[in-house]
């Protein structure tokens, strides 16, 4: 009867504590996932802040958190540079067609 009772008091207070804890606010814990679902990414290109606030829902088994955001992040860096890459690529072209219809004097 003793253990039956101390079995109840330690279920009792795990659950007291579970209740706690899941309503207090801890500095430097992101807020609880929320069962809603994810929201997809918008269509159309992506940019680095869409790859940065892309967040997916988490299953039974789950994913490796920290895989998944450094991946997020290589991928938002490698958009970063490909889309400057891409601007710079774009100037030079432009500059060259305007210094070449000044040299001719009209369009070739």
């Amino acid at each position: 009867m003793v253990i039956i009772g101390v079995v109840l008091l330690v279920l009792i207070l795990g659950a007291v504590m579970a209740v706690l804890v899941s309503r207090i606010d801890v500095p430097g814990v992101p807020d609880a996932v929320t069962t809603t679902a994810a929201e997809p990414l918008g269509s159309g290109p992506l940019s680095p802040v869409d790859v940065h606030g892309v967040r997916f829902d988490i299953a039974l088994r789950g994913y490796r958190a920290e895989q998944v955001d450094g991946a997020l992040e290589r991928l938002a860096a490698e958009l970063g540079e490909r889309d400057a890459e891409i601007a710079r690529l774009r100037e030079e072209r432009d500059r060259r067609d305007v210094d070449g219809i000044q040299r001719t004097g009209g369009i070739a």
